[in-house]
């Protein structure tokens, strides 16, 4: 299993995520516990709208549908930060792509490219890419998991900056999650769709959290939209899951003493910590 596995229908086969944060060094570029969710009477259709693009890799016009955000309505947010709306799930519509040439990005990072990163994603994506042709009216969880992990592969071959891959990641992370909770608990295949996707979810994860540390050291905030301590809570999040408490700990205890934390961030911290001193408390008692 690997982030883009499933390109292949695309065309896409030879592009690695492998040592992808290295290869930035090398050619630079000139839960917080769930409500339960209420029913809602408007279809997904109701939120969303075609958004008119032009490809900055060849030109086309084309559109992509993108969420309308007085529309949707946050009920809850998880432990790393993943908010959770009522009726929709956002991330599904957060990845534009070209159906001309595949150049794929997230919406908050569409921008003109520099005539190496456009070279980059005409070699790598556009010249093998299997033309799209159909306009849907909405996009599917696979859709949507298709579309970030074609973003993923055109920031790889394009040079883009650690923090733009990493959040990708997350977003893809997280986009896992939303699915297996859409799944339906009857299905047949339920149980192995589930574990495929907390492994994919896992594995998107583990990349965010090498490439924003990454970008702490090599870029300058906001790093993806985020202020130090946002990112720093993500990141002490992301560590406690994978058993690095330490690591952890000491994010935490910088956001803590930090002076440009909100109030918000140092809250949600601070119940991070008491659940970081009952993990360090069963690890010392393990003897690990």
């Amino acid at each position: 299993m690997g982030l883009l596995d499933g390109l292949e229908k695309f065309g896409l086969k030879n592009i690695s995520t492998e040592n992808m944060y290295e290869e930035q060094e090398k050619k630079p570029v000139v839960e917080e516990k769930k409500e339960e969710k209420k029913a809602v009477n408007l279809d997904e259709t109701d939120y969303i709208f075609p958004k008119k693009y032009e490809c900055p890799v060849c030109g086309s016009s084309f559109t992509s549908l993108q969420v309308k955000t007085g529309k949707v309505r946050m009920i809850s947010m998880d432990k790393d930060s993943r908010p959770v709306f009522d009726g929709i799930e956002p991330i599904k519509y957060e990845a534009v792509m070209c159906p001309t040439c595949g150049y794929s990005v997230m919406s908050k990072f569409f921008k003109p490219l520099t005539p190496s990163q456009k070279k980059g994603v005409i070699d790598n994506v556009s010249k093998n890419f299997t033309k799209k042709k159909e306009m849907k009216d909405t996009y599917s969880f696979d859709d949507a998991l298709e579309r970030i992990s074609m973003a993923l592969a055109c920031a790889i071959v394009k040079y883009g900056k650690p923090s733009e891959k990493a959040y990708i990641c997350l977003k893809g992370g997280w986009l896992c999650r939303a699915y297996a909770e859409s799944l339906d608990g009857t299905e047949e295949d339920y149980d192995s769709k589930i574990l495929e996707l907390k492994e994919k979810e896992k594995e998107f994860l583990d990349n965010a959290y090498e490439g924003f540390v990454n970008a702490r050291q090599t870029e300058t905030f906001p790093l993806a939209g985020m202020d130090e301590p946002t990112l720093d809570y993500i990141l002490a999040v992301l560590a406690m899951e994978n058993g690095q408490l330490e690591v952890s700990a000491k994010l935490i205890a910088g956001i803590l003493q930090s002076v440009s934390a909100n109030s918000r961030v140092k809250d949600k911290a601070r119940d991070i910590k008491e659940e970081l001193v009952v993990k360090i408390r069963e690890k010392k008692a393990k003897g690990q």
